[in-house]
């Protein structure tokens, strides 16, 4: 079972009748859908959600734009919508909303992230990746385990520092850190990793066009957060868009 983000775009449409339009625009993808497991289902259910600091940002001259999608203009007995930042709005016509600006926030939040992580490395001593205690498991199975393996990774000062700050909250580490293994991370190329998260700054893991058609990075490989991106940056300035939180 997995949770992702989807991008909807939708033909010129009034914030109260939204949630209505969105689930007619994904019906076609419930899993649910007819009598056997419908053989195009995406999600088993969704909702519009939005986070304070990666919501759509409206430009500043549409600030408070009845046409945008937010706790305000969305009755709540069609969507639970909560208030967000300045700014920050869970969607509206392409014309009102700064897709630059959000690409840029990416830009700092990966900044951010970098130079929190440099401050940490600077105070603890190196650490290892996990592939490294995993390799060792691969060499001497009998008396190395893969929970050791693991265990002795997270050990590591640099890495249970990363933990204790994810779990308590702190902006810049993410639980999803952990899974992934922030030494491994943080050895990466760093410019193309920040490009990567400008690309994804707008596009969800899926999108669904005015046409209904869905395309996900999963089906259509690497070269599909160019397109969704495109598609975006060209839609008609009447064209709503707005992410909705599916379940797998």
């Amino acid at each position: 079972m997995t949770k992702f983000y989807a991008t909807v775009c939708l033909p010129p449409t009034a914030p109260r009748k939204i949630p209505k339009a969105v689930a007619a625009a994904l019906a076609p993808y419930d899993i649910n859908l007819g009598r056997d497991q419908n053989p195009v289902g995406r999600w088993d259910w969704w909702a519009i959600r939005a986070g304070a600091g990666n919501a759509y940002l409206a430009l500043p001259q549409y600030d408070g734009d009845r046409r945008l999608v937010t706790a305000s203009t969305v009755p709540r007995r069609k969507a639970d919508l909560g208030p967000l930042g300045p700014l920050e709005c869970y969607g509206g016509p392409r014309g009102l909303l700064d897709f630059d600006g959000m690409r840029q926030r990416a830009a700092r939040s990966y900044d951010a992230l970098l130079d929190a992580w440099n401050e940490l490395s600077a105070v603890h001593p190196p650490a290892r990746p996990l592939t490294d205690f995993l390799a060792r498991h691969e060499a001497d199975p009998e008396s190395y385990s893969p929970e050791q393996a693991r265990e002795d990774h997270l050990s590591q000062p640099l890495v249970q520092d990363v933990a204790q700050r994810a779990v308590a909250g702190d902006p810049h580490f993410g639980m999803s850190l952990l899974v992934n293994d922030p030494v491994a991370y943080f050895a990466q190329e760093h410019e193309e990793s920040r490009l990567w998260s400008v690309r994804c700054a707008v596009p969800g893991f899926a999108l669904v066009t005015l046409d209904g058609a869905w395309t996900d990075a999963r089906t259509e490989g690497e070269g599909r957060w160019e397109q969704a991106n495109r598609y975006l940056d060209h839609l008609d300035a009447e064209a709503v868009v707005l992410d909705v939180l599916c379940h797998s």
